[in-house]
C-alpha cells in the first residue's frame, strides 16, 4: 500500500448485506438477460414502460449533483466547494453508471446495444437519440472527472497537472451535456399529451425537468455530503451547505410558482382539486418535495443544522421520486383492464444495481483518496 493513502473501512453488516443483495441482483439480471422481457418481468404491449424506467428517470437527477457540482466549484470558481467535490462526482459517476446497466436490461434485443452509438443506425428525429448519446458521453466525462483519484493514488504526478489545465474544459462540457440530457428527458413526454394526466403533462416539461435536476441535484450535494461523513468519519463541512439549502430553497419556489402558473394558464387548475387518487398524488409531491424543504432551509436556524440539512435533502429527493414515478408510470393511461405490478426480478435487478453501486463506493472511499481536500476537476 502506497504511504498515505486512506483507507476507510465500511461495517462488516454491510458487505454482508451488500454482497448477497449484489450477488442476487447479477444473478436475476443475467436470468432476464437470457430469458427475455416477457418471461422475467410484468412488462406488456400496455405497459411496456414500468419499474426500471421510473428507476433511471429518477436517478438521472438524482445524480445531477456532479454537474452541478461541476458549475460551483469550476465554472463559478467557489473554491471552498473543492473539499466536497470527489465524493458527489463519484456518487454521480455510479448513478449513471447504474442508469446505464438498468437502460441495458430494459432493452428488448439488448445484443444490439451497440448499434446506437453506430451514426447508421441514428433516428435523428428522436428526442431518444439525444439522451443516450448525451448520457454516455457524459458518463464518460465523469469518468474523466474522477480520473485524478488514480492518478493521485499512483502519484502520476504529470498526469495530474496535466488535468488540472483541462478539468474546467472537462468540467464545461460535462455541464452541457447533462443539460441537454435533462431536459430532453422531460421532451420525451410531451408526446404523451394524450395520455399523461393534466397535471404532470405540460409543454414546459423540458424546463421543469432541467430545473427539478438542478435544485435535486444541490440536494444530493447535501445528502452525500452528510451522509459521507458521517460514514467515513471525516469533516462534514457543514459551513458550506447552508448556502447550497438556500439555493435550493429559492430554485424550489421557482419550480412550484412554474408549475402551478403553469396549470393555471392552461385551464387545468382545477384538476389539483378534483376527486381521486391523481389529486392527492399531486399535493403529496407537491408538499413534501418542495413546501416542506422550503420552510426548512427557509429558516437559518434549521439550515445551519445537520439535521435541518439532512430532512429538508430528503425531502427533496423523495419529491424528486414521487414526480418521476408520476410521469413514467401512475399518471399514464393505459387501455381498460390493463394493470401492472413489477415483478420480483424487476425489483432485485433495480436493488442489486444500488448494492453494487454501493460496494463500490465503499471499495472507492477505502483504497482511493475520495474524501481529499483537492476537488475532482480542479482548475487551479
Amino acid at each position: 500500500m502506497i504511504a498515505g493513502t486512506q483507507r476507510r473501512t465500511a461495517p462488516r453488516v454491510f458487505w454482508v448485506v451488500a454482497a448477497v443483495v449484489a450477488a442476487l441482483g447479477l444473478a436475476v439480471g443475467l436470468w432476464r438477460l437470457v430469458q427475455g422481457l416477457g418471461a422475467t418481468t410484468n412488462l406488456s404491449d400496455a405497459y411496456p414502460w414500468g419499474l426500471w424506467i421510473v428507476f433511471d428517470i429518477f436517478l438521472i437527477p438524482f445524480s445531477a449533483g456532479a454537474f452541478t457540482m461541476a458549475a460551483i466549484a469550476n465554472i463559478m470558481n467557489k473554491e471552498e466547494y473543492h473539499a466536497v467535490a470527489r465524493p458527489v462526482v463519484l456518487a454521480g459517476f455510479l448513478g449513471y453508471a447504474g442508469v446505464v446497466a438498468i437502460l441495458l436490461l430494459d432493452l428488448a434485443r439488448w445484443p444490439q446495444f451497440y448499434k446506437i452509438l453506430w451514426p447508421g443506425f441514428w433516428n435523428l428525429h428522436s428526442f431518444m437519440l439525444e439522451v443516450t448519446l448525451c448520457i454516455t458521453l457524459y458518463t464518460i466525462v465523469l469518468l474523466l472527472e474522477l480520473s485524478p483519484l488514480l492518478w493521485e493514488r499512483l502519484r502520476m504526478e504529470r498526469a495530474q497537472r496535466g488535468f488540472r489545465f483541462a478539468g474546467a474544459l472537462i468540467a464545461g462540457v460535462g455541464i452541457v451535456l447533462s443539460c441537454l440530457h435533462q431536459s430532453s428527458l422531460g421532451s420525451l413526454f410531451l408526446l404523451m399529451r394524450e395520455s399523461l394526466h393534466g397535471l404532470w403533462w405540460s409543454p414546459m416539461l423540458p424546463l421543469f425537468f432541467l430545473l427539478s435536476a438542478v435544485f435535486s441535484g444541490l440536494a444530493m450535494i447535501t445528502f452525500v455530503t452528510v451522509i459521507t461523513a458521517r460514514a467515513y468519519h471525516h469533516p462534514e463541512h457543514v459551513d458550506l451547505l447552508p448556502g447550497l439549502a438556500q439555493a435550493t430553497g429559492v430554485l424550489l419556489a421557482l419550480y412550484t410558482v412554474l408549475r402551478l402558473a403553469d396549470l393555471i394558464v392552461r385551464g387545468q387548475a382545477g384538476l389539483m382539486f378534483g376527486p381521486g387518487a391523481m389529486s392527492a398524488l399531486f399535493w403529496v409531491e407537491i408538499i413534501v418535495g418542495a413546501v416542506v424543504p422550503m420552510v426548512l432551509f427557509a429558516l437559518p436556524t434549521v439550515r445551519k443544522t445537520v439535521a435541518g440539512l439532512l430532512w429538508g435533502a430528503v425531502c427533496v429527493i423523495l419529491g424528486l421520486a414521487l414526480n418521476r414515478a408520476s410521469v413514467g408510470l401512475f399518471a399514464l393511461e393505459r387501455p381498460a383492464g390493463a394493470q401492472y405490478f413489477p415483478s420480483p426480478i424487476e425489483f432485485v435487478a433495480a436493488i442489486g444495481v444500488l448494492a453494487i453501486a454501493a460496494i463500490v463506493y465503499a471499495v472507492a472511499a477505502q483504497y482511493l483518496p475520495v474524501f481529499s481536500e483537492t476537488a475532482v476537476g480542479e482548475s487551479r
